[in-house]
């Protein structure tokens, strides 16, 4: 199984590595259809679990997606609500601003925003999506399922690495 992340214009040298830029709309489409959405058949919110989570003091931004509750799963610690990878949602999940919505009410502060955003297929994480971070995390990949990693654009693959090469980046600059 293999563990790899996404992170846009990734650069592992230089003065500030490791350093990435935000994952832009074309981008964020590209995974999805070439990659998650070929792989994944659920997805889940995290701090999401049960689907009345998602309509908090009147917001009524997902009123337009089709929910269909799968199960519950347990990811990072914390009980999420799996929800059917379906066309209403894949299309919805395309609006890279999806995590953040606009609307009026005071406890909110003007927007609602989704830390993580989980794909699966069948019972297994495959794709943990940090949205602060504007990092993709692959997870428990199969050979075959990494042969679509090889499948992407060639900007977009280069910076797809294995965790283990970000972690030493990591290391190296703080033993630096």
């Amino acid at each position: 199984m293999y563990n790899k992340v996404f992170l846009n214009n990734l650069d592992l040298s230089g003065p500030d590595y490791p350093s990435y830029d935000f994952i832009t709309d074309e981008i964020w489409q590209s995974i999805l259809n070439n990659l998650i959405f070929k792989l994944a058949d659920s997805f889940a919110f995290m701090g999401v679990s049960k689907k009345a989570d998602l309509f908090p003091d009147g917001l009524t931004y997902f009123s337009n997606w089709e929910l269909n509750i799968i199960g519950l799963a347990e990811v990072e610690d914390d009980i999420v609500c799996k929800f059917q990878l379906n066309e209403t949602c894949k299309a919805n999940l395309l609006e890279y601003d999806f995590a953040v919505h606009s609307f009026k009410n005071k406890r909110f502060n003007d927007y609602y925003e989704f830390d993580q955003l989980c794909f699966f297929s069948k019972e297994r994480l495959i794709v943990n999506y940090i949205n602060h971070e504007s990092m993709l995390c692959f997870l428990n990949f199969i050979k075959s399922e990494d042969e679509l990693i090889e499948n992407l654009e060639p900007s977009i693959k280069s910076s797809i690495v294995d965790s283990t090469t970000l972690v030493a980046a990591y290391e190296s600059k703080r033993n630096a």
